[in-house]
């Protein structure tokens, strides 16, 4: 204990102390020290102190991915047009954002994307080679360019993208699921077998509430338990008796949490209740559950 202490003392001198300090640290130092840290403490004022002395007064263009992965979410902080001469030109630092979702804002995944730009060009979109490199940073690009990805082309992404937008905005998924239903891509979801539910992840949640039913019985139990903790919640209750029961165990698990949350008493509501009404209110939520699939 004593040990630990003394090391978060030392961390405190080094990131909060005297400027005059820190700067007699070595860059190669302070990536040690940062690969280590928990960063998320450090001020705004040190972290630019910490960029111009790993890079040296130059710009991205002379980093790799250990010097990225030591900064990790700082580059939230670091001036935007240094990150823009981020060096994709190097497969390992293209490789490193591709893989690592280091928390980043929306901003900075835009400025990564048009520095991506600068290497591969502004047709990234027709080549399937090249969206398969992207990884997170797809969600850099702007709606209306994801858009211009052909169906033939989106057939050919990997399921490993699928999995990485999580970072996306709505309207950038939507885009996504859109390109998912044309007829010369996946078409409707009535359409989909276990194979594109899996394949199209986190797109299962644009899915239209009117369509759920729809659904293949046969593809349901390729429904994650992590899809149903991101669909929205007004879609649950458009699930069939038949789809419930299909479900694999952890998606109807979440199902059920899901719905036991979705019908359980707001806080205006449990102020008006006395606490037996309240006790006996804890169940409904299954009954309904259990309702639905018996009916």
């Amino acid at each position: 204990m004593d040990s630990r202490i003394k090391m978060e003392n030392s961390m405190n001198m080094i990131f909060f102390g005297p400027v005059s300090s820190f700067m007699r640290i070595d860059a190669e130092s302070l990536l040690h020290i940062l690969t280590f840290t928990k960063k998320h403490l450090i001020p705004i004022s040190r972290t630019i102190l910490i960029w111009d002395l790993i890079t040296d007064g130059k710009t991205a263009a002379f980093l790799y991915s250990r010097e990225y992965l030591a900064l990790g979410p700082l580059l939230n902080f670091v001036p935007e047009e240094d990150l823009y001469y981020v060096n994709f030109g190097d497969k390992s630092v293209l490789s490193f954002f591709a893989n690592h979702n280091l928390g980043l804002h929306s901003r900075k995944y835009g400025i990564l994307a048009a520095s991506y730009r600068r290497y591969y060009g502004d047709m990234w979109y027709e080549d399937s080679d090249y969206i398969n490199e992207l990884g997170y940073l797809i969600c850099g690009f702007p709606a209306h360019i994801i858009s211009k990805i052909t169906p033939a082309v989106f057939k050919k992404i990997d399921v490993e993208i699928f999995k990485k937008l999580s970072l996306c905005s709505v309207n950038q998924t939507k885009t996504l699921y859109n390109l998912a239903t044309h007829k010369n891509a996946y078409g409707k979801p009535y359409k989909w077998s276990s194979h594109e539910i899996t394949k199209l992840d986190i797109l299962f949640i644009c899915v239209p509430k009117e369509s759920i039913s729809s659904i293949r019985l046969e593809a349901i139990p390729a429904i994650s338990k992590h899809i149903m903790e991101m669909i929205h919640q007004d879609k649950l209750e458009y699930f069939t008796k038949q789809q419930i029961l299909r479900m694999n165990p952890e998606a109807r698990r979440m199902y059920i949490i899901r719905v036991q949350l979705r019908t359980s008493l707001d806080t205006s509501q449990i102020a008006k209740q006395d606490a037996n009404a309240i006790k006996k209110s804890v169940p409904l939520a299954l009954i309904y559950v259990f309702t639905l699939i018996l009916k």
